[in-house]
């Protein structure tokens, strides 16, 4: 079976490094504090939060992990936290949370027709408020009750910013009172918008969370795991390893993909020669073309010019706008603080630019004249 995972989060035992990063959040919830986790998308930030929540428990806590992406109301949020205790929560703490359950206000869902219900937009309704403060309180309820702490994962946190734009401060009024009985992770992929929530003063999140953001991977580690994992399944990845390494750029969803497509076209026994690399390089291009197109759909015109100067690296970013049709300088600013606000490229001084295209593919495609492969 092919060892590298590339469409799912992997195990948390099959996840390359981010020990400090896990000692850091571990140390952080023991302490009775909380962290702000951000990364752009697929960079490995579920794969972590799995990890730790592994971590917390052998410490004896409970771990829940609450994915907010797509909420649309309030309704959604309380629904989504509900589940994940329900889901989650295992041993006796389960059976006190189903008793507990019974107690919560009644559903969120009015005009039940053959089980489709029509579901309550409570967004802007104060009577929305109450159903969600009453499931924020589960940790410390619990804690009551039976004594564990709980570490809380509120993942894709900046969601919860569609269902109201006051939910930061319905969700802090409840947490902050949680003292020794919970610690949260608060993750997100938005740079921007997680950005605003945790240090603009004007929001109840201002200051209330460690930050930590996840960078590309190391290569001697990522080199490492793809060697081992080529050896494990009686391959070896040869002198393919370093063109792999350096068209991924610690990207770790991007490293996963290309290993796999080369040890999909290395033989059993047998060592990846550079035809194998090249056709898994080609094959990994194809496979993401529409999605890289859809990306570069989605941007402006301004946008597109800062990416391309980003992904080419010859010259100044200013000079580099001027030369593909644009004009001031205000603008291509403007650009940048939106791709970094969106994880399309992040700060990086060693490079011309002075920035990176975080997917090393869509900065390839990019540079290569946006050509179909």
């Amino acid at each position: 079976m092919n060892p590298f995972r590339y469409s799912e989060p992997v195990p948390p035992a099959e996840l390359i490094d981010r020990d400090e990063e896990t000692k850091v959040l571990v140390e952080t919830a023991v302490s009775g504090n909380n962290s702000r986790l951000v990364a752009p998308r697929r960079y490995g930030k579920t794969s972590l939060l799995n990890r730790l929540g592994d971590a917390v428990a052998k410490e004896g806590w409970n771990a829940v992990y609450v994915d907010f992406f797509g909420v649309l109301t309030l309704a959604d949020v309380s629904a989504r936290v509900e589940r994940a205790y329900a889901d989650q929560l295992q041993g006796p703490v389960a059976a006190w949370f189903a008793g507990f359950r019974r107690r919560l206000r009644p559903s969120l869902r009015i005009g039940a027709d053959e089980g489709v219900g029509a579901e309550l937009d409570l967004a802007l309704d104060p009577a929305a408020e109450p159903p969600l403060l009453e499931r924020l309180s589960i940790p410390k309820r619990m804690f009551e009750r039976t004594g564990t702490r709980t570490l809380v994962v509120f993942d894709e946190f900046q969601d919860v910013l569609t269902a109201s734009d006051r939910a930061d401060a319905v969700i802090r009024s409840e947490i902050q009172h949680h003292g020794d009985a919970a610690s949260y992770v608060f993750a997100g992929s938005q740079l921007g918008m997680m950005r605003s929530l945790f240090a603009d003063k004007r929001r109840a999140l201002y200051g209330q969370a460690r930050a930590l953001d996840l960078s590309p991977l190391d290569p001697a580690d990522v080199a490492e795991y793809v060697d081992r994992r080529f050896r494990d399944t009686n391959r070896d990845a040869g002198e393919a390893i370093g063109p792999l390494l350096d068209l991924a750029q610690g990207h770790p969803q991007r490293t996963m993909l290309l290993a796999h497509l080369l040890w999909e076209r290395t033989p059993p026994g047998g060592r990846a020669s550079e035809q194998e690399w090249l056709d898994a390089a080609r094959r990994a291009m194809v496979e993401v073309q529409d999605e890289l197109r859809a990306i570069w759909t989605g941007l402006s015109a301004g946008q597109r010019r800062v990416l391309t100067a980003v992904a080419e690296n010859r010259e100044g970013i200013y000079a580099a706008g001027r030369r593909h049709g644009g004009s001031r300088g205000g603008s291509a600013k403007a650009a940048v603080d939106v791709l970094v606000d969106t994880g399309e490229i992040y700060a990086d001084p060693a490079t011309t630019t002075g920035y990176r295209v975080v997917d090393p593919l869509l900065g390839e495609w990019v540079a290569g004249g946006r050509m179909g492969t």
